[in-house]
């Protein structure tokens, strides 16, 4: 067994035994990640802070569970996954990702740039990348669920496999869909130079 799977087990343990600083490490180690994906997944950021609430404390609940078979990371996203699927059905319509400021990263929390960030009239790499969220945001759900875990959160694809409950091979070919399909639209909206660059 692997150090992180150790790590992640002795962890359960220690939240299992009702230690609040292991609650506390769980939700450090794990909650900015997993609310940029319920803000991915959902447009209101209030109800993204919702479901990431509801999943962690679903974590907690069920930690008895946890077994180590998948690191607690994967096995948090899918506790996720399951939050924001039943946020999306009691709102009734498809899942809705914001188009977030391709911009965002270069402030500071005051709304000031950071140091070393200058104002561009045009910023190329930002056009880019506000093409290619929009893009991501026409893929069908699973796609762009998939690319998002895979791709822009770095999960390994055998954990993204288990927290979208599919195999290995049916992941693949979900993720090469999506890919072939955001180069498409990015394609036809920058024009193949652009996104060559970029890619």
């Amino acid at each position: 067994m692997e150090a992180q799977h150790r790590e992640d087990l002795a962890l359960a343990e220690r939240l299992a035994a009702g230690d609040e600083a292991a609650a506390t490490e769980l939700f450090r180690r794990l909650s900015g990640e997993m609310f940029g994906y319920a803000r991915k997944m959902v447009a209101d950021p209030v109800l993204a802070e919702d479901v990431l609430q509801e999943a962690m404390l679903g974590m907690l609940k069920s930690i008895g569970k946890y077994d180590g078979r998948v690191s607690l990371r994967a096995w948090g996203y899918g506790i996720l996954r399951h939050k924001v699927v039943d946020a999306q059905r009691k709102r009734g319509r498809e899942p809705i990702v914001s188009g977030a400021d391709p911009e965002a990263d270069d402030y500071r929390g005051d709304g000031h740039w950071k140091d070393g960030v200058t104002l561009e009239p045009w910023n190329e790499k930002a056009e880019v990348v506000d093409v290619v969220r929009k893009c991501m945001d026409a893929l069908p759900h699973n796609q762009r669920e998939a690319l998002f875990l895979r791709a822009l959160d770095g999960m390994p694809a055998k954990e993204v496999a288990v927290v979208l409950e599919m195999s290995y091979a049916n992941l693949r070919q979900v993720l090469h869909r999506a890919r072939q399909a955001v180069r498409r639209c990015a394609d036809q909206a920058l024009g193949p130079q652009a996104t060559e660059e970029w890619s």
